[in-house]
């Protein structure tokens, strides 16, 4: 699948390496003949999925942030659309937590701000993601972070791409009202929250052998406290996961918030009122359901 395109010039751009494929197409890295500019192409593969890959593309095309990738031209070449977009040089997360496991706590506060400063500016546009996970930002030497791939985003002018009852996301990373098929941008802070945890801790949150064990613990929100597994990290980031981890999606943290949190650290010695009401807030959640009144 990878050999026929390499070397092929779609838009100038001559396709010189295959870095991987996703659910709809194979992406390249490609160099302009004249300007020399290195790009990603990504090349669809799957006929039944173009009007999502239009869609990716416009939304792609609609935001400009530093901490995400920026599309240069949607094409259509010999029949077959392409998206020509910033090549970004790094690592993924992924690769990252697989190499190293848990992560220095200064770079996962750096990383989780940049994340979701872009989070924050989509929100703004009244997209949301829906596919926040470590394999999706990619990170360079420098620790300059930036969000990729947004194949299943969705924007206010979205059309309806997904089958009544089909669910969309990666299982790990998605909010316990998405599998009930409802998402909101509170949907894509729950995943700022896994991706978190799992910076920090080398695990994911929510595990299990298969997808149905995975639901049921994002549904109840049964994690183990990250401190537990890494017991060196400190008490704001603790704080700072439970926010975003909370079931009902109107209680968790913005990722405005979560920005504001972390660049304005509260002094841990004190216990303010705010404070006492967001642990009340937590206490009422994980209490199991009752009937507290009588008809």
């Amino acid at each position: 699948m990878q050999e026929p395109l390499i070397h092929r010039t779609i838009r100038g751009y001559q396709l010189t390496q295959w870095l991987g494929a996703g659910g709809m197409g194979e992406v390249y890295m490609a160099q302009h003949q004249i300007t020399h500019r290195t790009a990603a192409v990504k090349v669809l593969y799957r006929a039944d999925q173009a009007a999502r890959f239009r869609n990716e593309a416009y939304i792609q095309a609609s935001v400009q942030h530093p901490h995400i990738a920026a599309l240069y031209e949607y094409v259509i070449e010999d029949s077959t659309p392409c998206i020509i977009m910033e090549y970004v040089e790094g690592i993924t997360l992924e690769k990252l937590i697989k190499r190293q496991g848990r992560l220095p706590e200064s770079f996962v506060w750096k990383v989780i701000a940049q994340v979701a400063s872009a989070v924050a500016h989509l929100h703004e546009k009244g997209i949301i993601h829906r596919d926040l996970k470590p394999g999706n930002v990619k990170v360079n030497k420098d620790s300059f972070a930036k969000l990729l791939d947004f194949g299943i985003a969705k924007s206010a002018y979205t059309p309806k791409l997904t089958q009544e009852g089909y669910i969309v996301g990666t299982a790990h990373y998605m909010a316990p009202e998405q599998f009930q098929g409802r998402v909101s941008i509170h949907s894509d802070c729950w995943a700022l929250g896994v991706l978190f945890y799992e910076m920090l801790t080398g695990y994911l949150p929510f595990n299990g052998r298969t997808e149905t064990e995975i639901r049921v613990k994002i549904e109840k929100g049964q994690y183990t406290e990250p401190d537990l597994l890494a017991p060196q990290i400190s008490k704001r980031s603790k704080r700072l996961i439970n926010k975003l981890l909370r079931v009902s999606p109107t209680s968790r943290m913005s990722a405005e918030a979560l920005i504001h949190e972390l660049q304005n650290p509260h002094n841990e010695s004190g216990f303010g009122l705010g404070e006492w009401v967001d642990n009340l807030a937590e206490f009422v959640e994980k209490l199991p359901v009752k009937r507290w009144f009588k008809n």
